[in-house]
């Protein structure tokens, strides 16, 4: 069953129609949402599956992964979304394999980071399963041969400064409208355009990013937008949420970055801290020479969605 969510869908209206045409192709099989944590990669998901489960005449199921960390617990995870009791007496992976043989529906896989290393499961029920289709979200790639990667990114924002009177035209950026809808629900009298300046600075500070733009939007309540913005400024980990209903992984924007850390190898930690004196990008020429590091371990950061 496809969760509910509770909040508007705002925006995304140029990825949902790229989704759309790459799910035409019958080659597409595999798809993955890749995209560092709390950009929207879940609920793009959903709300495509929504559109698209009238086409399916077996339905969508969503899996859910962000606790599961083992191979027999992921066929478990998968097993358990589609209604399957699985017997003791047999191998699980065949149990689950031979089930989906022959039928026709798609399967969203939410959360598969931390599986990569068991992504052989998902060739196998291609293989098995002709008329079977996966979306993944993750944030980072799965290097499976089947795979079409679609890379999310922050949600768009004017550049620019706009002139002060053209809040009709800054309103028309998803960005803008996803702030201002939540800073609405917890400030009724916010008045978007007396704030546009410091409103799109928040966007800018934030690159778009969905869950930093509803962190910050909490603080409506009691900072007017040019103190949130400073406060982000001061210190990212001022992006936080007493919410009760939100993920762990979703309670800060230090959290989703911890659990992006843990993703790394020790190599691949020691580099990324050293990267971290760049300011603004960088070239490869001058990582290799600052944190000596090597095509394969820069490309590897920018699979698990930690460099672009």
């Amino acid at each position: 069953m496809l969760p509910r969510p509770l909040t508007p869908f705002i925006g995304r209206h140029q990825e949902m129609a790229e989704l759309r045409r790459l799910w035409a192709n019958p080659d597409c099989r595999l798809l993955t949402l890749l995209g560092p944590g709390g950009v929207g990669k879940t609920r793009l998901a959903v709300e495509f599956a929504h559109h698209e489960s009238s086409s399916l005449p077996e339905g969508v199921f969503f899996v859910p992964l962000q606790t599961v960390s083992e191979s027999e617990l992921l066929v478990t995870a998968v097993a358990e979304a589609l209604n399957i009791v699985l017997s003791g007496q047999a191998d699980s992976r065949i149990q689950l394999l031979n089930h989906l043989a022959d039928k026709r529906l798609l399967l969203i896989l939410d959360n598969f980071e931390q599986l990569a290393a068991e992504a052989d499961l998902l060739s196998q029920i291609l293989g098995h399963a002709p008329a079977v289709q996966l979306l993944v979200t993750s944030r980072a790639a799965l290097h499976l041969q089947e795979e079409w990667l679609f890379t999310l990114s922050g949600l768009p924002f004017p550049a620019a400064d706009p002139m002060p009177s053209a809040w009709p035209e800054v309103a028309e950026f998803d960005a803008a409208q996803l702030f201002v809808e939540r800073v609405s629900r917890v400030r009724p009298s916010f008045v978007a355009a007396a704030e546009q300046a410091h409103l799109l600075h928040i966007c800018r500070l934030v690159e778009g990013i969905p869950l930093a733009l509803e962190l910050a939007a909490a603080w409506g309540r009691s900072l007017d937008c040019a103190a949130i913005a400073a406060e982000i400024e001061r210190n990212l980990a001022f992006l936080t949420s007493p919410l009760r209903n939100l993920a762990d992984r979703h309670r800060s924007m230090r959290a989703v970055f911890e659990h992006s850390w843990t993703l790394l190898t020790p190599d691949e930690q020691a580099i990324f801290q050293q990267l971290a004196v760049f300011r603004g990008g960088f070239r490869r020429e001058a990582a290799e020479l600052v944190a000596e590091a090597t095509l394969l371990q820069l490309t590897a950061l920018v699979d698990k969605s930690l460099l672009r």
